[in-house]
């Protein structure tokens, strides 16, 4: 029994504070990390003492190895995995979110709890995020290996109460098929696992392509997937799915499953970027209309009971008396090995954190000594002028993400500083505006009815273009009109010229107001420089230097335009001027796709945009 002064139990340098679920695997807790006397920010940690516990031990700490490499908004935030007295664990970042297995366990009404079934729109977006993660997961490679997933279980997908869907436990996989041979993690895992893999636990190209169909499968019909290795009618079963609320599958979505859910390999997706690319389809194809605000109020609903008194729970959790689980000896987390232990800087990281720590003080100088000399006190303006090149993606993303050999002897704060710099010179800032200037002309020509402020400046601006056949007298009354301004002061022009217009040619003035009256609906797409509001990452921009690049020491800058929704979301990416070589196009337009903005804002209306940015890649 806990003592009145640690009530508390404690894991490591963690304290669990609330049981949250349990499953063959082991029990997720609501937990905190103890910084010297003070917590951290609280945080889900899945500690795994179930299974096959060497196996899972040591896939754990090969996993702690890889997770560090691995950012963007679509993988679990300050995902830590490892091993503490022997116990693998996974701990990420909470934000008031839940287990996928737990929200569907929910949504069908488990735990005395009314059925709320998941809406279709709502499964279709979170199966195409997962989906993201695992891709993104794919393109990244270490030495010739190709990384996947290979552990995906509903367990390991969490959905924040903002209705972001983020994916931890990667490289789990071995561990996890190993403990197959127990009957309880067989009969609740083994179905989100092909058949080959289960046997071999080899991971192939089309692994995570079944693991996200069987998740796909839970979602739309609110039902455990079939088991590849046990149903003597897998396919029938597939085929005959309904959807949570019952009715018959749509064919879009019964093909989807159809052949993620393949029983032999070859009739799969190729790959998860294959699988990735219907699935976006689908959501943007406008015939299931869904985004993470509707989910974000649909989990509101589902958990409000539990959800209620939880402020109350971590606000008394945070006022814990620290000191006294500070006194007790925390255990040391197993030594990893794995294929990253040649890896020098994972042999200690504190030099490389301390390092890191004062590139961001030197990058945050050089932004405060770039800005300050800027006389106008108007903030919103200037960030306006140069957020297309914020440049947090220059320097420590991208070093971080290069091979150990070169990233360890280039992380200096002075480079950082003049990388920093450099990527906000005014040359730059002009070639990318001009860059994205001779886009936006091209886009017009293609289709100017999404964007009404460059439709309005061109209206404004060329009144020339009006319909002819308006008659002679009209047509010469106009040039007389022409003639007199010409010949007045400009003074008098401007005080005589609307008058003088709507009185030779009333057809000329419509235009012109117009221009001034135009109106902007949600959605629109707008000029980034006629934004009010400017999009703002709302996580650093992290590329993945590509390996062969970094081995050899090559450098370039890529400059990109990515389209940002009116909900901050990513839908589509065009290379300005990129590099074709070793896949810096590829690693750029990655980075870009994986990070979430602020909406653009526009007449107080969520708008889009088409934002440039400019990613260097720098030894």
């Amino acid at each position: 029994m806990a003592a009145k002064n640690r009530p508390y139990e404690q894991f490591g340098t963690f304290i669990l504070f609330k049981k949250l679920d349990t499953d063959s695997l082991g029990e997720l807790w609501r937990a905190a990390r103890l910084d010297g006397s003070t917590l951290s920010p609280m945080l889900a940690l899945r500690r795994m003492s179930g299974g096959n516990r060497p196996a899972m031990t040591q896939s754990a700490s090969e996993a702690s190895q890889l997770v560090p490499l691995l950012s963007g908004t679509t993988f679990a935030k300050d995902q830590t995995i490892g091993v503490i007295d022997g116990i693998p664990f996974v701990a990420h970042e909470y934000s008031g979110g839940r287990s996928l297995r737990h929200i569907v366990d929910r949504a069908r009404g488990e735990a005395g709890t009314t059925p709320n079934p998941v809406p279709l729109d709502q499964a279709i977006v979170i199966a195409e995020k997962i989906a993201l993660s695992l891709a993104t997961t794919a393109d990244l490679r270490y030495l010739g290996n190709r990384l996947s997933h290979g552990a995906l279980i509903p367990q390991f997908v969490w959905i924040t109460d903002e209705g972001e869907i983020r994916v931890a436990g990667q490289q789990l996989g071995k561990g996890i098929v190993a403990s197959m041979a127990d009957s309880k993690v067989a009969a609740e895992l083994g179905r989100y696992f092909p058949a080959e893999y289960r046997s071999s636990g080899e991971i192939t190209k089309t692994t995570d392509v079944y693991s996200l169909g069987a998740i796909l499968y839970l979602l739309i019909t609110g039902n455990e997937p079939p088991d590849a290795a046990t149903a003597s009618a897998f396919t029938q079963t597939v085929r005959a799915a309904r959807t949570f609320s019952g009715q018959p599958l749509p064919d879009d979505l019964r093909t989807i499953l159809e052949k993620s859910l393949a029983i032999d390999p070859n009739a799969r997706y190729a790959s998860i970027g294959d699988m990735k690319q219907v699935l976006s389809a689908l959501v943007h194809g406008g015939s299931y209309s869904a985004s993470t605000f509707n989910l974000a109020f649909y989990l509101s609903n589902l958990l409000k009971k539990e959800l209620e008194g939880e402020p109350l729970e971590i606000e008394k959790e945070l006022k814990v008396n620290v000191a006294a689980y500070a006194a007790a000896p925390a255990p040391s987390p197993a030594p990893a090995d794995n294929m990253f232990s040649t890896i020098p800087q994972a042999k200690s990281r504190v030099p490389l954190i301390a390092i890191a720590a004062a590139a961001v003080i030197a990058v945050a100088a050089g932004a405060f000594f770039f800005l300050k000399p800027k006389t106008k006190p108007q903030p919103p303006a200037v960030r306006t002028a140069v957020v297309p090149s914020k440049p947090k993606i220059i320097s420590q993303p991208v070093i971080a993400a290069a091979p150990a050999s070169t990233a360890t002897s280039t992380i200096d704060p002075s480079a950082q500083k003049k990388a920093f710099e450099a990527a906000v010179e005014q040359k730059m800032q002009e070639e990318m505006m001009k860059l994205q200037s001779d886009m936006n002309k091209q886009l017009k020509q293609q289709q100017s009815k999404n964007a009404p402020v460059q439709t309005a400046s061109v209206i404004s601006t060329a009144p020339v273009s009006q319909p002819e056949d308006r008659g002679a007298a009209a047509a010469l009354d106009q040039r007389r009109v022409a003639a007199r301004q010409e010949a007045q002061p400009p003074a008098q022009t401007a005080a005589q010229q609307t008058p003088a217009l709507t009185q030779s040619q009333p057809a000329v003035v419509p235009p012109v107001a117009q221009a001034q009256a135009v109106t902007i609906h949600e959605g629109d797409v707008v000029d980034v420089t006629e934004l009010d509001k400017v999009p703002e990452p709302l996580s650093a921009i992290r590329p993945f230097y590509p390996p062969l690049a970094a081995q050899q020491r090559v450098q370039t800058t890529i400059i990109l335009s990515a389209l940002i929704s009116e909900t901050g979301d990513v839908t589509d990416v065009k290379i300005l001027r990129g590099d074709a070589r070793f896949g810096f196009n590829d690693a750029a337009t990655r980075a870009i796709r994986a990070v979430r903005f602020t909406p653009p804002m526009k007449d107080g209306k969520r708008v889009k945009t088409w934002r440039p940015q400019s990613i260097t890649f720098k030894m």
